[in-house]
């Protein structure tokens, strides 16, 4: 009996695995690092350092990533790395050196020093030797030893910059409270270090920012500048209005080797610090980042136009210019730029060779520009950001015939209908002889199955992408720079008008807030090429937004949006009049008050009527049904051919909801009826704790947690039923049907989740199956059928006559249940299913730092022939067949006849 439940268990998840010329056929996978805080640029590799605690080494030709590492928080880089030789050396926040190989990235050297100090300065004298700098002490010393200390550094004086010439290093410590200076002078030739008293010549009572230049070291306070070089003695100053600067400055920036951006209201300028003194080199906009190239050379980037120029330091000569606000790069401003080896094929191309350009932009994204419009790359990272999606139909073929407007009046509805049979008369016409085009390219056509979608992805930062679902290509792309995302750290995405409706174009509105987070945004879209056709901002925060079925005349679905002061607004505008024969309610959640509210809709407010007080300390998780979950089956027909009903309310919320500490708390989980409030399951679960990922579909509940007490994750399922068959299939939250029993069974997880969803299918006849993405970055399709709360721990003849699984604690997976066969994606954040043209077929989008996209069949292909059938032995058999049809029928004709004539 055991024998068989294992070969059934095996075969269920067999049905998942593809064959290996399969593998990237279907499916695609997009690696990214994220947004960069650090990075260093190198003729071998572009090193990185980002936000979400990744190191990598980026292809300078062509942008690819050569080698990534992922630490956890307490570990990330937070200084910026530097090249020795061969290798990366980076500080980590957990006090560790490591060294890489800058081509593999192999980890060469890690080394842990004793002293729990932040590094404020870290560079590399040479192959073998280093200095570096913390809030107490100077090491140097070889890379292996991390130095041997030298100075320490008092603790009221702090490291204002530092200067490097060479094998020679200066930093300057100072005491803001006192104005007390010191320098401490290190000679990498003679290993020796000294220390001396600086007087400073500006101002004590007023505080100074000093900006470190490479060789250099310069402060402004008021209309002077002060600087000193490596080697100087004391500080200089020198007078704005000396150096022909008229206009007020407020701020000092470093623009690279001796070379630094004073800025103002109005105007800006570069100075520069040449043999011990100090003049202006060019006035500039008042928004300018640069980077000093060569040795007499700074690229200027002016914004917002972003517009490059370099000039030449000695005389202030600009010898090149141009605009990248045209040229297709990233959007939005450039945050920060690095210089390329005069190598790269990106090199601007003047009087002399200078570097390419590798910027890091506003939006996130990264490239690198040079002289010529087809030179350099982009990387959209802002893509590893995604924290809302969906997917959307493609538009049908232009020569299908279109929707007619909802007109009212019969006259407008006759003409244009007869206009339509027109226009329809004559693509055929075309068609046929061979002039027909298509307004639309034929990738962005709808396939016969409706495989290929659109996939409409928002990030972090405002930024807009949307990708074809065949490729991964970004079919479009647009910043928009005035938008946060919600209180809950996402946007909110709903299709108001698909592309079916063609001339008409398609919409999407994203929810957004404004950058000061206290009123909500609405944009409306074009998501076939990014167009925007609506704005509005609200007078207060966003409560919650619905997606009626009621239609405008230009097939546009009314969105319902409820503010934080109970006004509800529609999308289109003005929309009320469709929609108040029609009774609406909402269902707020307040985490902040642990409240949850109902609301009803009257005309242009909404009242209160319903408010349930959630108990404890934090809420976990919340989630409600899809709008488009489709439920194939009423009931579920047993062993003795009996029948379980299924309790089907599409207005259901399941609450978790986390009280007491991490190892003794507990955590409940209670599912609502979002229209009456009516509270429908409530299960507490001692000695757990979150994250808790949950899932509501058709008639069951599942949800996934951690348990303190035995030290393992769990997942429960919950299923909903009723005692007898109801009398209609139409539902009333009103006149509830409350459920008379529950079946619930809890499994043991092998691997903590990052997110689960259900697989979504055009009828919902394929059976379920849930997608858990573990924390490891793979994702397993698990069938329904394992997580049933009914699996007997010992089969009767019904159960396996109902062909029930036995019950086992810990959900065992084959490894061929991973959709990701081989692939590893970088945290997992969230995933959506789209239904398809197939029944067998659903389509999984997975959005973390990475990007993955596939198809999954639960229950195989059963409605496609397979890839190896054999269509002319099939063909030859229908022949035979109509051939012998024929013989046979002369046959049998000649026989009757026969028969007659006795």
């Amino acid at each position: 009996m055991l024998a068989r439940a294992v070969l059934l268990l095996l075969l269920v998840a067999a049905v998942h695995s593809i064959y290996e010329d399969q593998i990237g056929l279907y499916d695609w996978h997009r690696r990214y690092v994220g947004a960069v805080e650090h990075r260093v640029a190198d003729s071998r590799a572009i090193v990185v350092a980002t936000k979400k605690n990744i190191l990598a080494a980026l292809h300078p030709r062509t942008g690819e990533i050569m080698w990534r590492h992922k630490f956890k928080e307490e570990d990330a880089v937070s200084v910026e790395p530097v090249v020795c030789g061969d290798e990366v050396v980076t500080y980590h926040s957990s006090n560790r050196y490591r060294h890489w190989d800058i081509l593999t990235g192999m980890l060469t050297l890690d080394t842990r020093h004793h002293e729990e100090t932040e590094v404020l300065f870290y560079t590399s004298l040479s192959y073998e030797k280093m200095i570096r700098v913390t809030r107490s002490t100077l090491y140097w010393g070889k890379h292996e030893n991390l130095g041997s200390s030298l100075i320490d550094i008092p603790a009221e004086m702090n490291l204002a910059g530092y200067m490097k010439s060479g094998v020679k290093v200066e930093g300057v410590l100072y005491n803001r409270a006192n104005g007390q200076c010191k320098i401490v002078q290190f000679d990498g030739n003679q290993d020796s270090a000294r220390v001396t008293d600086v007087q400073v010549p500006w101002n004590r009572a007023q505080d100074i920012k000093l900006v470190s230049s490479e060789d250099s070291i310069a402060g402004l306070q008021g209309d002077s500048i002060f600087y000193k070089t490596v080697g100087a003695e004391s500080f200089k100053v020198a007078k704005l209005t000396d150096m022909g600067i008229s206009w007020s400055v407020n701020s000092i920036e470093s623009a690279g080797k001796s070379a630094y951006i004073v800025s103002g209201n109005q105007l800006s300028a570069v100075i520069a610090v040449k043999d011990g003194k100090i003049r202006a080199v060019k006035a500039i906009g008042k928004d300018v980042v640069g980077q000093v190239v060569g040795s007499d050379h700074i690229v200027l980037i002016s914004r917002p136009d972003n517009t490059i120029s370099l000039v030449q330091l000695s005389n202030g000569f600009e010898a090149h210019s141009y605009s990248l606000g045209t040229r297709g790069y990233g959007r939005g401003q450039v945050r920060s730029l690095a210089t390329l080896t005069s190598s790269h094929p990106c090199s601007l191309v003047t009087t002399v060779r200078i570097p390419g350009l590798f910027l890091v932009w506003e939006d996130e994204s990264l490239t690198v520009v040079g002289n010529n419009e087809t030179c350099g790359w982009i990387r959209e990272e802002s893509l590893s950001s995604v924290v809302s999606a969906t997917m959307l139909d493609l538009p049908a073929s232009s020569f299908i015939p279109v929707n007619l407007h909802k007109h009212t009046n019969p006259i407008k509805l006759w003409t244009e209908r007869v206009s339509l049979q027109l226009m329809d008369l004559q693509k055929l016409i075309n068609l046929y002889f061979g002039t027909a085009v298509s307004e639309v390219s034929p990738e962005m056509e709808r396939d016969s199955f409706n495989l290929n979608k659109l996939i409409f992805t928002v990030s972090t930062v405002g930024k807009v992408h949307v990708l074809h679902s065949n490729t991964g290509r970004i079919i479009w792309s647009r910043y928009l720079d005035d938008i946060t995302p919600l209180s809950n750290g996402q946007y909110q995405v709903h299709l108001v008008r698909s592309a079916s409706h063609y001339p008409l174009p398609a919409l999407v509105a994203v929810f957004g807030a404004t950058l000061d987070g206290k009123k909500a945004v609405l944009t409306v879209l074009n998501p076939l090429d990014g167009s925007l056709q609506y704005r509005q901002e609200f007078d207060s925060k966003l409560a919650q937004v619905q997606l009626t079925s009621v239609e405008d005349n230009e097939f546009s679905k009314v969105l319902l949006i409820l503010t934080d002061d109970k006004q509800v607004h529609t999308y289109p505008p003005n929309l009320h009049e469709l929609v108040e024969h029609i009774p609406l309610y909402f269902t707020v959640v307040y985490p902040e008050q642990m409240l949850l509210k109902g609301f009803v809709l009257h005309g242009t407010k909404a009242e209160e009527t319903w408010s349930t007080h959630l108990r404890g300390d934090k809420v976990l998780a919340v989630n409600s049904k899809a709008t488009n979950d489709a439920v194939y089956s009423q009931g579920r027909v047993l062993g003795d051919r009996s029948v379980l009903h299924k309790y089907i309310n599409p207005n259901v919320m399941a609450v978790a909801v986390e009280s007491g500490s991490a190892d003794k708390g507990q955590v409940d989980v209670q599912l609502y009826d979002m229209i009456s409030g009516t509270q429908l399951y409530h299960s507490r679960h001692k000695q757990y704790s979150g994250p808790v990922h949950m899932l509501v579909v058709e008639n069951w509940l599942l949800y996934h947690m951690w348990c303190s007490k035995l030290r393992r994750y769990e997942v429960v399922i919950v299923e909903f039923f009723l005692p007898s068959a109801p009398n209609t299939t139409d539902f009333s939250s009103l006149f509830p049907r409350t459920p008379s029993f529950s079946i619930q069974q809890a499994y043991i997880a092998t691997s903590p989740l990052s997110a689960i969803t259900v697989t979504t299918t055009l009828k919902s006849i394929t059976n379920r199956a849930v997608l858990f993405a573990e924390a490891s970055g793979r994702i397993a399709l698990v069938p329904k059928a394992l997580l049933d709360p009914r699996r007997p721990t010992i089969p009767t003849a019904e159960d396996r006559q109902e062909q029930l699984i036995p019950y086992t604690p810990q959900l065992n997976l084959s490894p061929m249940s991973y959709v990701t066969y081989n692939k590893t994606l970088q945290d997992i954040r969230g995933m959506i299913t789209g239904v398809t043209g197939l029944e067998s077929t659903s389509l999984l989008f997975a959005y973390g730092t990475d990007l993955y996209f596939t198809r999954v069949t639960p229950a195989k292909t059963f409605d496609m022939l397979n890839e190896d059938f054999d269509y002319y032995l099939i063909g030859l058999v229908l022949l035979g067949l109509l051939f012998g049809t024929i013989v046979t029928q002369a046959l049998a004709e000649n026989k009757a006849l026969n028969k007659k004539w006795k």
